[in-house]
């Protein structure tokens, strides 16, 4: 009798640890997305933060396809996010949107789009996100709004990962008018726009990169307030102005991508005028300086990459001009 009931605890044994393993193995079989984040957390606990913090991570265990622009824990460091700790501490309306930004609805092979600039893609937020395809030298590259993609491709059971050096910025503002009257150090081109009636132009469909000179730019300019602008005549501030705009939309990581090895790129403002733009390498990020040919220097870029629906703003510290 009693090797009947060892025989029975033994079973008993076998079957309750069977049935524990079993909870934790659909997660292993399927190889789903969350499961991947999950043990990569040496390169993606920040994000894997954030998809705790906001309980998003549930979506990555649902059947798909989806698929997922996980920046590593170093674009979070790049980003102002010192630890996990950090993110965890981020508001939680500001992390379910990124985490949204950064998820595509149906499974993105991004080396399989056109070769084109900026193609637009829609993300689980509802706002788009822009794809470049493109040859650089020997080089086949895929940036997303301008981060360039470093793995691509990653399989997991219900969609896709692709592992990018920047945590992207959701898109907040609909227009670059927006965009441009929620910047306050662009009061005085915000002025001048109006001044020169080119408020409606940005509320355009677009596309359009606008270089806009900052305050501190105006006033070292010539423009001691924004009075001074409100006086000037209409037509010189359109002509300047419009030296400041390109029909196109255009990141940073764009001017890599369309440089030759003078480092340099002229382009066609929405003047008909020329400015010139310098590329810079430091290391292993880039940079440009952007200048009209009456600029004795180029402009230094303050703030880059500015997304809206129908555009791209940077933010400069000096008025271009055409001539001395």
């Amino acid at each position: 009798m009693k090797k009947y009931i060892l025989f029975g605890l033994m079973t008993a044994t076998f079957f309750s640890c069977k049935k524990d393993d079993d909870l934790s193995a659909p997660d292993k079989d399927n190889n789903n997305i969350l499961y991947v984040i999950e043990d990569n957390k040496f390169n993606f606990s920040f994000f894997n933060t954030a998809l705790t913090v906001t309980n998003y991570g549930a979506t990555f265990r649902e059947k798909g396809p989806y698929t997922v622009l996980i920046p590593d824990d170093n674009a979070f460091q790049k980003s102002g996010y010192n630890s996990t700790g950090d993110v965890a501490k981020e508001k939680g309306a500001v992390l379910m949107n990124m985490v949204k930004y950064h998820t595509l609805p149906g499974q993105w092979q991004l080396d399989k789009l056109p070769f084109r600039f900026n193609q637009p893609v829609t993300t689980a937020s509802g706002a788009p996100l822009f794809v470049t395809h493109w040859v650089h030298g020997t080089d086949t590259v895929i940036v997303v709004n301008g981060t360039r993609v470093t793995a691509l491709n990653m399989p997991a059971g219900n969609g896709l990962i692709q592992v990018i050096n920047t945590v992207l910025n959701p898109l907040v503002q609909d227009k670059l008018s927006d965009a441009v009257a929620a910047e306050p150090t662009l009061t005085y081109f915000n002025a001048a726009l109006q001044r020169a009636g080119l408020k409606d132009l940005l509320k355009g469909d677009g596309p359009l990169t606008i270089f806009a000179p900052n305050n501190s730019a105006f006033i070292a300019a010539g423009f001691p307030t924004t009075d001074s602008i409100v006086q000037t005549d209409p037509a010189l501030l359109r002509n300047l102005l419009q030296f400041h705009m390109l029909a196109t939309r255009r990141f940073v990581y764009d001017y890599v991508l369309t440089t030759d090895n003078s480092n340099q790129t002229q382009q066609n403002m929405l003047n008909n005028s020329t400015t010139t733009v310098n590329l810079q390498n430091n290391g292993n990020d880039y940079s440009i300086t952007v200048q009209g040919a009456g600029n004795r220097q180029p402009a230094q870029m303050v703030k880059s990459n500015v997304l809206t629906n129908n555009g791209v703003l940077h933010i400069i510290d000096q008025v271009l001009t055409e001539n001395f």
